[in-house]
């Protein structure tokens, strides 16, 4: 496959997984997680100088627990900020996010593994929203 050709594809497969994954956190539906997110993959965040990781079960959890903005009629606002395509199988984006009253920059690690993009790794800030 040509390198544009091969981009172009990559990056609607990418944003469709993104998409999912913003539907996820509106929308609090758990289900949504194995559609975007690796088996393997952790979420980071920082918290009082300390590193906070979370696998899959426990992000699960905090899907589960937490109301969703869709159910309080929270005005949706998420954006894609950008995608890079480092090869075949590794991409990296930087989405943003309005949740529950606070602003969310998530940097997401994606591989594809067996023909599917799945996120394998995120890392996000949170800051109080307005």
């Amino acid at each position: 496959m040509n390198e544009p050709n091969f981009k172009s594809v990559s990056i609607l497969e990418i944003e469709n997984v993104i998409r999912r994954y913003l539907d996820l956190l509106y929308k609090g539906d758990k289900d949504l997680i194995k559609t975007v997110f690796l088996p393997e993959a952790n979420v980071y965040s920082e918290s009082n100088g300390k590193i906070v990781k979370i696998d899959m079960v426990g992000f699960n959890k905090r899907i589960v627990e937490r109301q969703s903005p869709e159910s309080i009629c929270e005005i949706r606002d998420d954006k894609i900020i950008m995608i890079d395509i480092s090869s075949p199988t590794t991409a990296m984006a930087k989405v943003e996010c309005n949740i529950l009253k606070n602003h969310y920059t998530d940097y997401l690690s994606l591989i594809k593994v067996s023909g599917k993009w799945g996120i394998i790794s995120k890392v996000f800030h949170m800051s109080p929203g307005n």
